[in-house]
């Protein structure tokens, strides 16, 4: 299991509690951290109002696109759908929620992996 450090440790449990099986599909600390990072876009996803949150996963591929040009249709068919099943896993475990994680970092320290977080509550 992934370690949480971060002085609201109450923030990285719910991110690891919704993506930490996830994120372990990397391979090395590096690759970790990509999918953490669109494990965060998910959970900010999910704290979006409605309408919002709708539109946010297409908009996120369109931009992932747009920053990774090489990346083949499936693989944005199939982070699309990772994006969605962590926003369903999100509402699942935490439907009332509403904070938003500004930051995450996957570290290494002594043999151990860490996540850091950074949020902000949203009204």
């Amino acid at each position: 299991m992934l370690e949480e450090k971060h002085t609201d440790q109450k923030v990285s449990k719910m991110l690891l509690d919704v993506a930490e099986d996830y994120v372990v599909m990397g391979e090395g600390i590096q690759d970790k951290q990509r999918y953490l990072n669109s494990a965060v876009s998910a959970r900010n996803i999910a704290c979006l109002d409605s309408a919002d949150r709708e539109r946010a996963p297409k908009r996120y591929i369109e931009s992932y696109r747009r920053l990774n040009p090489s990346v083949t249709h499936r693989d944005c068919t199939n982070i699309e759908e990772n994006i969605k099943i962590l926003i369903s896993k999100k509402d699942k475990l935490y439907p009332q929620v509403r904070i938003q994680i500004t930051g995450a970092a996957k570290e290494e320290e002594e043999g151990q992996e860490r996540v850091a977080v950074a949020s902000v509550h949203v009204r």
